[in-house]
């Protein structure tokens, strides 16, 4: 399984902190993953909100322009 570890380094000054789109979405896709070990119950759930959440993130562009790295471009 890939590492949700940073692979850019980042200015830790900013404020918020600054994320690139793919290890956004590696950490979605881990997420995801994890879910999908547990039984049906809170941690599953727990496990699904996040990624459905980050999944919701991405469609906000101010959100994606304020937080990641390379902003909201594709």
């Amino acid at each position: 399984m890939p590492s949700v570890a940073r692979q850019v380094p980042v200015d830790q000054s900013t404020d918020p902190p600054l994320y690139s789109r793919a290890e956004l979405i590696d950490l979605r896709r881990t997420m995801l993953l994890y879910a999908r070990f547990f039984p049906p119950g809170p941690e599953r759930n727990q496990h699904w909100q996040i990624a459905l959440s980050l999944a919701t993130l991405f469609k906000n562009k101010n959100w994606l322009e304020s937080h990641t790295i390379d902003g909201a471009a594709e």
